[in-house]
Formats: structure tokens, C-alpha cells, sequence
């Protein structure tokens, strides 16, 4: 048999409720295995009321740096100017880290945010092990991945780009329903596979921008939901020899 270690994660816990619900959901049909939770969301200390019991999980500082919602937004938890090349006149964070490229903000500025966000986390009393990122903002400043990663070391954290071996992602419906296959047809190796848990319901549908719907963010993440705690499929996968690893059980990938 295959042996398909997948570091299998849940983001943007924090962001809003139904978030923080649906991962409740998924971790605990036992698939999910890593919870990336976004300090700067408005309902981070929500998520530890909910999550905060759940020991069979790892957890980690999904790093934030923007906030691409045209609706929902947040602020980071450092004061910040709009000098700071980080947010906008009323303080909230950019769009998009491709913003960056233009704004050009320094990497200490970007390394007291991540201090602040842990430091956030931690007081809550959430056990961080790992760090990633949201929306992958340390590849538009310069320096910043290298500088994040010895934050990280120095902070006693796994820094998740390691481990980064994404295999083709799933997006439309119908392959979503395949999904047991897909990871199951996968090469013995070990691999990230991320999710977005939420359900289809109106906080969710009022996410979105421009560029995508929140109609089709909820459908999305609902299905992701739906999928990733179903009986069958977590029986289907284990059948044949797909396994959720934490962060903290897996090999970087160097």
C-alpha cells in the first residue's frame, strides 16, 4: 500500500464564526490535522472558546499581512501609519501583498506585526508550533521570507514554507467531489493540502470582492467542509493509505 502523508490544514480560523465552526466540524472527523489561525480576525478569541480544548491538533500563526475582503476587513495589531506601506488612511491592511510591491514596507515593521500576532495567540492559550502564511505576502517583499523564517527559528517555530509540496489544486465542483480519489491517486511522498473551512450561510456569503463573489467563497468552503468531515470519504482515504499528519510529525522539504 501507498503511504500518502498529507500536512493537512485549516485557514483563516478567526475570521469569522462560521469559520471557527466548520473547523470545529472537520478536525473533529480526524482528516484535518494543522489550524491556522488568524490573529488579527475579530473573532480569534471566539476560536479559542471553541477550539481551545482540542489537543489532537496542531496549531499555528497564519501570519497576516492583508485583508482582501471588500466587506470584512481588519487591522493589524501593531499601530501603523500609511507610511508603513502595510495599511490604508483608516488603518485597515491592505488588499492584496502584491500592493506591496509598490508600498515597499520595511521588514521590521513586518516582523513586530508577526511578534504581535503570536504574542496574541499565545496569551489566549493557544500551543503554536508553526507559522505560515496568508495569501503568501513574504514573496513580495524583499528579504522578508529569509528574515521570517530566522524570526521563526528564534521563536522555537516549524516555518511552513519547509514543508511547502502542494500538489495541483482542486478548485471546480465536480473534482471537489473526487477529492478521496485524487489524494489517494497521489505518489507515496508527502504533500500540503489546504482548506478553508466555512459554511454556506450569510456571514460567509458576505465575504468577497470584486474579482470573486461571496457567494461562491461560501459555496466553496462549504463544500471543502462538507467533504473533509464525511465519514466515507475519511474511511476512503485511509483505505488507501492517505494519512493527515500535524506540522510537527512531518520532514521539511529542503
Amino acid at each position: 500500500m501507498k503511504d500518502i502523508r498529507i500536512i493537512s490544514r485549516a485557514d483563516d480560523i478567526g475570521s469569522t464564526r462560521s469559520a471557527n465552526a466548520a473547523t470545529l466540524q472537520v478536525i473533529q472527523a480526524g482528516f484535518i490535522k494543522n489550524v491556522s489561525l488568524m490573529a488579527v480576525g475579530p473573532y480569534i478569541d471566539e476560536a479559542f472558546s471553541l477550539l481551545g480544548a482540542v489537543k489532537n491538533v496542531c496549531y499555528g500563526l497564519h501570519a497576516t499581512l492583508n485583508a482582501e475582503w471588500d466587506t470584512y476587513r481588519w487591522k493589524p495589531l501593531t499601530k501603523l501609519s500609511k507610511d508603513s506601506g502595510l495599511v490604508d488612511e483608516q488603518g485597515y491592511f491592505l488588499a492584496t501583498p502584491s500592493m506591496f510591491l509598490d508600498t515597499k514596507p520595511d521588514i521590521t515593521t513586518a516582523l513586530a506585526e508577526y511578534e504581535a500576532q503570536l504574542d496574541k495567540l499565545t496569551r489566549l492559550g493557544f500551543d503554536i508550533r508553526y507559522v505560515d502564511s496568508h495569501m503568501h505576502e513574504e514573496g513580495f517583499v524583499e528579504g522578508l521570507a529569509d528574515a521570517k523564517r530566522d524570526w521563526a527559528t528564534k521563536k522555537g517555530l516549524l516555518f511552513g514554507a519547509d514543508y511547502r509540496n502542494v500538489p495541483p489544486k482542486v478548485h471546480d465542483e465536480e473534482n471537489l467531489h473526487r477529492l478521496g480519489n485524487f489524494l489517494a491517486s497521489l505518489a507515496s511522498g508527502q504533500y500540503v493540502y489546504v482548506i478553508h473551512p466555512s459554511f454556506d450561510d450569510e456571514e460567509t456569503r458576505g465575504t468577497g470582492n470584486s474579482a470573486l463573489p461571496g457567494s461562491e467563497v461560501a459555496r466553496v468552503r462549504n463544500l471543502e467542509t462538507t467533504i473533509t468531515s464525511d465519514s466515507d470519504f475519511i474511511n476512503y482515504i485511509r483505505a488507501n493509505g492517505v494519512t493527515g499528519v500535524r506540522y510537527d510529525e512531518a520532514t521539511p522539504i529542503l
